[in-house]
């Protein structure tokens, strides 16, 4: 086997640049749900960093906003830009960026902060230790997205594009689209944060205290602390 290094990168938008968690805020309102992703991705981040301390990987963040690269929000890691057009045309492009730089990259959203590092750590090791047969890795979300993709190659744009995106059968396509190129590896599914039902989700799905990073828990106890409306 021979050791690969690979890149993990967390796609975020940036509050105050764009609109965003919309689903969401319509519940709770914009601030709240702008509080809610700051605090999701400095989980998602921590998560990250964790693995990165232990693994032959670099993160970074995929910003939605050219001019928000910069941002404070972003210090913890390196960034790019996700460039423009819709989710599967970015993807594309921040999967051709990295793949020329490392020999593998694990996608992540910002809205799956109970991700446990196990399971980003088994991801990182399916992608680190080349075998005859290419292998894919897949952390499938309870309402039919994904909220990890690993691959070890630049897919095409093309099949990235033939993707649905924030559809019940997102993952299902994705899957579709690689049926022959390799091996796929499913990770757990867990539930990612659109509406504010999701909210308490993730609190039941963060079972294993012990193992929890601090900012795993500052984003659970100010679940705990809010007097969300039903959704």
């Amino acid at each position: 086997m021979v050791s690969r290094q690979g890149a993990i990168v967390i796609f975020v938008k940036t509050p105050g640049y764009s609109p965003l968690k919309t689903r969401l805020a319509q519940t709770i309102g914009q601030a709240q749900a702008e509080q809610f992703h700051r605090l999701s991705a400095a989980a998602v981040a921590a998560v990250v960093q964790k693995v990165a301390q232990q693994k032959q990987v670099t993160p970074y963040w995929a910003v939605a906003e050219e001019a928000a690269l910069t941002d404070p929000l972003w210090h913890q890691f390196a960034t790019l830009f996700q460039g423009a057009g819709d989710l599967g045309t970015r993807l594309a492009h921040v999967n051709r960026v990295l793949s020329e730089q490392h020999d593998f990259v694990i996608f992540l959203g910002a809205d799956a902060p109970q991700l446990p590092v196990t399971y980003l750590t088994d991801a990182v090791d399916l992608l680190t230790n080349v075998t005859d047969q290419r292998q894919f890795v897949l952390g499938p979300a309870d309402d039919g997205g994904f909220y990890l993709f690993g691959t070890p190659i630049c897919l095409s744009q093309e099949t990235w594009l033939n993707v649905p995106y924030s559809a019940a059968n997102t993952a299902e396509k994705l899957l579709a689209q690689l049926e022959g190129q390799g091996d796929i590896q499913r990770l757990p599914a867990l539930t990612d944060v659109d509406t504010v039902r999701e909210l308490q989700t993730i609190i039941q799905e963060q079972s294993d205290d012990d193992k929890l990073l601090p900012e795993q828990r500052q984003i659970r106890e100010w679940i705990r602390q809010q007097n969300f409306p039903g959704d």
